[in-house]
């Protein structure tokens, strides 16, 4: 049933693919993953009214949880953002997400390689682990934020977005922290890009904070990350941290030594 189910919700996705759209999704992922072409409202829409039609009427909630996680095993990017939105806007409202025995299966969508661009990442964190953080609190936090030390670059990065949309809560500063402390020790960009994201956000409610965590692991940021880390410092101050990150970068000066004669 559940594979009926899907093919019916590609068949509709299908049916409002369009070229142009198809073009520019796939340009701003630089062909990371492929694309039907059609634009997120549409995706929203088509699979509200999926949903309403074909779900809904045949299916309880926890197959509805097994469909939702299941569309991220599909070919397009179109898919696996009808699967966020399903778990954003129908399930995590419905109080069918538990971190107990559902942080496990976000994390295999990772693991697995089911979530495999930074596109579908962001998504999946902001819509849905983040939400999940606001609103259920610290054993959601800790099951995201244990992800800090795994292997999948993308369940990594995931450790640290979500708390883009708690910065302003002081409740998870160790737990961020923590992450940033690993994260910006990895070399792949967008490790270290998650920690200047989530550096700038907690910066619009406290900038010691992150003046604390940029402070014990400078010699570690990348110019990028640095730069939004430190996006609503004062100007003194961002130019004062790119100065000695550059200087950081610097080779050692050699001091020639006179042969002996």
């Amino acid at each position: 049933m559940l594979h009926d189910l899907k093919g019916w919700l590609r068949e509709a996705l299908q049916s409002h693919a369009n070229p142009d759209t198809k073009a520019w999704w796939e340009n701003y992922v630089k062909g990371s993953a492929p694309f039907m072409g059609v634009k997120m409202p549409v995706i929203r829409d088509t699979l509200h009214q999926w949903h309403r039609q074909y779900v809904a009427p045949v299916l309880t909630m926890p197959a509805q949880l097994d469909l939702a996680l299941s569309l991220f095993d599909e070919l397009y990017t179109e898919e696996k953002l009808a699967g966020t939105l399903f778990l954003q806007e129908i399930l995590l409202p419905a109080g069918m997400l538990q971190p107990n025995r559902d942080g496990h299966r976000f994390a295999v969508l990772f693991a697995e390689g089911k979530i495999y661009d930074w596109n579908v990442c962001d998504w999946f964190c902001v819509k849905v682990l983040g939400p999940l953080i606001r609103e259920e609190g610290m054993d959601w936090a800790r099951q995201i934020a244990d992800w800090r030390d795994a292997e999948n670059l993308w369940q990594a990065r995931a450790s640290l977005v979500p708390f883009t949309k708690v910065a302003a809560d002081r409740t998870y500063d160790l737990l961020v922290e923590s992450s940033c402390k690993v994260l910006i020790r990895r070399e792949e960009r967008f490790a270290k890009t998650a920690v200047g994201w989530v550096l700038r956000e907690i910066s619009r409610y406290d900038q010691a904070f992150v003046h604390g965590v940029i402070e014990a692991n400078l010699d570690h940021f990348s110019a990028e990350s640095l730069r939004n880390a430190t996006k609503y410092f004062a100007k003194e101050d961002r130019d004062a941290y790119r100065r000695r990150l550059a200087d950081l970068r610097k080779p050692p000066t050699i001091t020639p030594v006179n042969p002996v004669r």
